[in-house]
C-alpha cells in the first residue's frame, strides 16, 4: 500500500478515536506491521499532524479549543511529572486547596495522597477519580455542566460552589501563555479559573513552557494575578522578563 494512502488511513483512525490512539491499536486498524506504522507516523510527526508519547499519538490540534483529556494526559507527560515534583513541596498538611481540572495539575494527585488533612476542591473529575481511595483528604467536586472532553465541570453552579471557599492556595494551568497574561481555550473553563484566583489567598500556575506556542482565547489572568510559577524551563527572553519582574516567585 502507498505510505501517502496508509497514513490518510492512519489519520482517519486517530479521528475516530477522539483524536488518540495506542501505535499497537493503530497497526491492528491499517493491517500494517510496527515497523512501517512507525515510519509513516514519523513522517506525519515531522509534517506537524501528529505527536508520539510513551507508546500513544495523538492528533495536534492547532486550535483555541480544549483539547480531548486523554490527550492531554500524555501530552509532554514528562514535563507535567517533572512541575508537580516541583510544585510538591508547597502542599502542606491541613491545608485547604483548589485545584482545576487540568491535566497537569492532576499529576499532583498522587503526592496529596502523601499529606494528612489537606481539603481539596476541584471541578476535575479526573482528580476526584484519582483521590478517591485518598481516605486521609476530604475532596469537594464542584456541581455544574460536566464538559465531556476535559472531564470538567463547568457554569455558573461551579463559580458559585467555589465562592463558598477561602483556600490558601489555588493550583492551575492554562491552555497557553503569552506575553499578554494567562488564556484558556473556553470560557466556561476559564470562569472557573477566575473563581478560584479570587478566593484563593495565593495563585500557582503550573504550566510548561510549550504553552507559549499554544492559542487560548479567554484570558483567565494578568501576571500579577500569579503568585507563583512552577515550570520545567525558559520561555523566550521576552516572555522571561515579564515574568520576572510581574511574579514573586519562579521555580
Amino acid at each position: 500500500m502507498d505510505s501517502n494512502v496508509r497514513k490518510k488511513q492512519i489519520l482517519d483512525v486517530l479521528n475516530k478515536c477522539n483524536g488518540i490512539s495506542t501505535i499497537d491499536s493503530l497497526c491492528r486498524r491499517v493491517y500494517a506491521s510496527r515497523s512501517t506504522v512507525r515510519r509513516d507516523l514519523i513522517a506525519l510527526e515531522e509534517e506537524g499532524t501528529v505527536k508520539r508519547s510513551h507508546g500513544y499519538v495523538s492528533v495536534i490540534v492547532k486550535s483555541a479549543n480544549e483539547s480531548p483529556i486523554g490527550m492531554r494526559r500524555i501530552e509532554n507527560l514528562d514535563k507535567k511529572q517533572l512541575i508537580a515534583g516541583k510544585a510538591a513541596p508547597l502542599l502542606k498538611d491541613d491545608m485547604v486547596i483548589f485545584l482545576d481540572s487540568s491535566s497537569t495539575v492532576c499529576q499532583l494527585a498522587p503526592m496529596l495522597k502523601l499529606r494528612q488533612n489537606i481539603t481539596i476542591i476541584t471541578n476535575g473529575i479526573n482528580i476526584a477519580n484519582e483521590l478517591s481511595n485518598a481516605q486521609n483528604l476530604k475532596c469537594f467536586l464542584c456541581p455544574g455542566v460536566l464538559k465531556h472532553k476535559s472531564l470538567s465541570i463547568v457554569g455558573e453552579f461551579a463559580s458559585s460552589f467555589i465562592k463558598n471557599f477561602n483556600a490558601e492556595l489555588a493550583f492551575m494551568s492554562c491552555k497557553a501563555i503569552s506575553t499578554k497574561g494567562v488564556f484558556e481555550g473556553d470560557d466556561s473553563q476559564g470562569l472557573v479559573k477566575k473563581s478560584m484566583i479570587e478566593n484563593a489567598d495565593k495563585t500557582v500556575l503550573l504550566c510548561d513552557n510549550t504553552k507559549e506556542e499554544a492559542v487560548g482565547f479567554f484570558k483567565v489572568s494578568d501576571f500579577n494575578d500569579i503568585d507563583v510559577l512552577v515550570s520545567n524551563g525558559n520561555f523566550s527572553e521576552a516572555l522571561d522578563k515579564i515574568l520576572e519582574k510581574n511574579i514573586k516567585k519562579i521555580i
